[in-house]
């Protein structure tokens, strides 16, 4: 027969070498985080070489946050033009289009855009594509009549700069008001919107529609 004592200095021993062993396991993983850390300070951020390295890691790591920043040390040093740079913030721009917006994951995008856009609003990739993204979210409240909506999207487009996809959104915004307004004979309506609408370059089937409204209006 086993004794409670050889019973209970097995358990021990067992306990030891488990906590020997999850010691060891965190000691390990320290080391390999300390190793990561190091290889990050090896990088000098100073020079073209490490900041375009860092720019292509952080990137397709999808750490966006540290690839807007270190993306935005880029154009201040002004060597966005550089092939190398533009090359590495282009294929970033194509990952995320391809890999969400063309996916329909239109609100990852945007959250990713608006991450660039923040701190890079004069790069035109990332520029673009939260263009495309409001835009396509603003068509998709306009379908499902939110009004409001839509035209939160298109004016935050053209906060942004001139563009016809918020210009030709906000058109059909108060086209549909306007309508309204006219079938309801509400003509003081019908002009307020017509006027907020009418200095805004839009496409030419919708300036054509804005004049036939003017003319329905005035008679």
């Amino acid at each position: 027969m086993i004794s409670k004592k050889y019973v209970i200095l097995t358990i021990s021993l067992c306990g030891i070498l488990g906590i020997a062993g999850v010691g060891f396991w965190l000691a390990m993983s320290d080391i390999a985080t300390d190793d990561i850390v190091n290889e990050q300070q090896k990088i000098d951020l100073s020079t073209k070489t490490g900041l375009l390295e860092t720019i292509k890691n952080t990137g397709e790591q999808e750490d966006y946050e540290n690839f807007a920043k270190y993306l935005k040390t880029v154009y201040q040093k002004q060597w966005d033009k550089e092939e190398d740079f533009t090359k590495a913030e282009s294929e970033i721009y194509m990952k995320v289009t391809e890999k969400y917006f063309d996916k329909g994951e239109v609100n990852k995008a945007l959250e990713i855009s608006d991450m660039v856009y923040k701190e890079v609003p004069q790069g035109w990739r990332f520029r673009y594509l939260r263009i495309r993204c409001l835009e396509k979210l603003g068509r998709e409240a306009f379908e499902q009549g939110n009004l409001e909506k839509a035209e939160e999207y298109a004016m935050t487009i053209l906060h942004m700069m001139y563009r016809s996809e918020g210009a030709n959104l906000l058109a059909d915004i108060y086209i549909q008001k306007i309508e309204a307004n006219l079938a309801s004979n509400d003509k003081a309506s019908a002009l307020n919107n017509l006027n907020y609408i009418w200095d805004y370059e839009v496409s030419q089937d919708r300036r054509d529609k804005l004049t036939e409204f003017k003319e329905q209006i005035s008679k």
